[in-house]
């Protein structure tokens, strides 16, 4: 990942200040970006992190080692992401070495690991660095922008003065895309009442980034996005993500074998009833 420093957060919602003691994943101690990295996207491959500053310079071997050595201690480990690839979670004691509760930590649940990955490409799989915000600095560095029972898809873009965005996460491939065009128009006509928000859509650095897995759908609701007259006030971006396909059929199998066990152990039941 591009690492940028510093990086400038807006503080007031019109004001860039500088944020260079933010836990961005910068950091002298690898383990310790490592850590924090994880802790911000809740999970991370072998490929994203190969991009972190801090690990850049190790070959793949080296890396790997490396990250065995990191799960040593017990403060991280990894399980399957789908078929031949895994990723890498905290574990409780990782949490607690992040300042975070232990509900941050441990594997995560099928749909959990769709929409986390899916945020993880979009901030960490390009040259152009994106941050997903935490709760944490939405309260205490967004003050004006936040509210009780804010969606953990907030995202900082720090390029010149900086944006503020919001993902949506369409995980479901076959999905009704016209339900998620109407989604978008709430989305924008909620944030247009929010005073902070508001501030920030005036100045034109509020926006919204839709995550999709097919092209063929992207385009159908980026086309669809482009006669709203909602987007004229909050700009909407439309991103298709097919590396999210693997993880998707690889979780539809999953819960397709846990449907069919539980359906085999009912039967099984109520024939020795």
């Amino acid at each position: 990942m591009t690492t940028v420093k510093p990086v400038h957060f807006l503080m007031n919602c019109g004001n860039n200040m500088s944020a260079d003691n933010l836990n961005i994943e910068s950091n002298d101690d690898p383990i310790e970006a490592v850590l924090h990295h994880i802790a911000r996207y809740r999970l991370s491959t072998f490929a994203t992190m190969s991009r972190l500053s801090e690990l850049s310079g190790l070959n793949p071997r080296s890396l790997r080692e490396r990250l065995r050595e990191y799960c040593d201690p017990g403060e991280l480990s990894s399980a399957a992401l789908h078929a031949g690839v895994r990723y890498w979670f905290l574990t409780p004691q990782g949490a607690t070495r992040c300042g975070l509760d232990e509900s941050r930590s441990g594997p995560l649940s099928e749909t959990a690991k769709i929409r986390a990955y899916a945020l993880l490409l979009f901030c960490c799989g390009s040259d152009r660095p994106r941050y997903r915000l935490t709760a944490d600095e939405l309260s205490s560095r967004f003050s004006a922008l936040h509210r009780p029972g804010m969606p953990g898809t907030y995202y900082l873009e720090p390029a010149e003065s900086g944006c503020i965005g919001l993902t949506r996460i369409d995980a479901g491939h076959s999905g009704r895309w016209d339900r998620i065009v109407q989604s978008l128009r709430d989305d924008i006509a909620l944030h247009r009442k929010l005073p902070g928000f508001r501030q920030l859509i005036k100045s034109r650095r509020f926006e919204i980034t839709v995550l999709t897995v097919l092209s063929a759908k992207a385009e159908r609701i980026a086309s669809a996005v482009q006669s709203l007259p909602e987007v004229k006030h909050v700009p909407v971006h439309v991103v298709a993500q097919p590396e999210l396909l693997p993880l998707i059929h690889s979780s539809y199998g999953t819960e397709h074998s846990t449907a069919a066990r539980s359906s085999r152990s009912t039967r099984k039941h109520m024939s020795n009833s």
